[in-house]
């Protein structure tokens, strides 16, 4: 008998999903296990397998087709089967769900991403658009001039009515030779300086509006719910580096003359990801979660470390971080940031962490504040090493200095658990040879 497949819940904050890839086309045998489609959710890509045998009789929503979590988006059964009922009962699915864009193609819809093209086009709101038939006019006649249509974001279009752009003249580069703003762009760039006209460069920006993509969304769900609900202090600790430094140098110097060329290269923060975890070791109380009727104490110190990505970020866990090396730590961060860069990690890879790390140094940020990452009851923001003078056996000297800054839930963290904490951590780092397990 067929059945419906519905979109799955595949981590634990997701609600909806969109589909990036079919594995699976019309025709093919399914079975429990396989892989059906990739589906891009709140966290990351990841695989949707099916729970059901036969054959793969209709894909109900395509590529790129947003849909929540329960919503139909293929049949799965006997060849010739009838699913009339079943495509009805999808539609029905589709419309309870309210989400008008599901079938929208990729080209309607802004990407939610940062971009990091300067913001120098002006774009029309929809509202406005729409009271502009004349220009909407001239793109369409644009478009089909020389009886070929041209592929074109509709920012693209809305560029090239404005400035009096010729699509057709335009070499695209996005997917299927898609023309993009950029390509437009370049093109007015182009023509501006061969002609000396200065009408392009004397436009006034204006706003772009971007879509939010699920990841922001929850991130934004996410961390208001934290600020809010979460009554945080902050502890700060000025950290003499010197020593860190030279043991990082000296690690690697180890390395490369006795580890495989495979082994990656130690970064500082990979040496104070192990200072945290055996810190959290010696101070357990920091180790816990707020649970309304009760606190949990954990007996494994998961450490996470918040990743940046095009339109939020993600916080992989190295599991039973203080039971592991220095250069295993190492290995495994740069794997996780990768899969999280590609959008690849598995739910057990980014949740149910115990303390999280988040590290600016490398922007030249000095210190910073950063929202605990609930249900945790702290995250330590790490800036970066700067020259300073410090005083060493009642003289001052040149030094390097270190930047702590600790948030906590003071429901879990008392003011002198924080403190506790933060001296263990600051005696590790700057004795980091105290470190065992290298």
């Amino acid at each position: 008998m067929a059945k419906l497949i519905e979109m799955t819940q595949l981590s634990p904050t997701m609600t909806e999903g969109t589909i990036v890839k079919w594995i699976k086309k019309e025709g093919d045998s399914v079975s429990p296990g396989e892989v059906l489609a990739e589906v891009e959710t709140d966290k990351a890509v990841m695989e949707m397998e099916a729970y059901e045998s036969g054959v793969l009789l209709k894909i109900v929503e395509g590529e790129g087709a947003k849909l929540k979590v329960g919503q139909g988006l293929a049949i799965i059964g006997k060849p010739g089967e009838d699913i009339t009922s079943l495509l009805a009962q999808a539609k029905a699915s589709a419309s309870a769900t309210n989400i008008a864009h599901a079938a929208e193609p990729p080209a309607q819809v802004l990407k939610p991403q940062v971009t990091t093209e300067p913001l120098q086009t002006p774009v029309t709101p929809p509202d406005t658009k729409a009271k502009e038939p004349e220009p909407k006019k001239e793109s369409q006649t644009n478009e089909q001039r020389g009886g070929m249509r041209v592929l074109a974001s509709p920012l693209a279009k809305s560029i090239a009515v404005e400035y009096g752009a010729d699509l057709h003249q335009i070499i695209g580069t996005g997917p299927e030779g898609r023309i993009t703003k950029k390509d437009v762009l370049d093109s007015l760039s182009s023509k501006k300086s061969g002609s000396g006209s200065a009408t392009f460069s004397q436009s006034t920006p204006k706003d772009e509006i971007i879509a939010l993509g699920g990841m922001r969304k929850t991130i934004a769900k996410r961390l208001k719910d934290s600020k809010l609900n979460l009554p945080h202090f902050y502890l700060n600790a000025d950290i003499n580096a010197r020593k860190l430094e030279t043991f990082r140098a000296e690690l690697n110097e180890f390395r490369e003359k006795n580890l495989p060329e495979t082994t990656p290269k130690v970064s500082v923060n990979d040496i104070i990801i192990k200072a945290v975890a055996s810190a959290l070791r010696l101070n357990p109380k920091v180790n816990a979660s707020w649970q309304e009727d009760s606190i949990i104490q954990y007996g494994r110190v998961d450490v996470g470390v918040a990743v940046s990505l095009d339109g939020g970020l993600l916080t992989p866990v190295i599991r039973n971080t203080d039971q592991k090396s220095i250069f295993q730590i190492s290995s495994e961060v740069k794997e996780l940031a990768k899969k999280a860069r590609d959008r690849k990690l598995k739910p057990e890879e980014f949740s149910n962490g115990t303390f999280t790390i988040s590290n600016l140094g490398m922007y030249g940020i000095s210190r910073f504040t950063a929202i605990i990452n609930e249900p945790e009851s702290a995250i330590l923001a790490v800036g970066a090493i700067e020259e300073k003078p410090v005083v060493e056996h009642g003289t001052v000297v040149a030094g390097k200095v270190l930047s702590l800054m600790l948030s906590c839930d003071h429901r879990v963290i008392d003011g002198a658990v924080g403190a506790e904490f933060l001296k263990t951590l600051r005696a590790l780092l700057e004795n980091p040879a105290l470190l065992s397990g290298v």
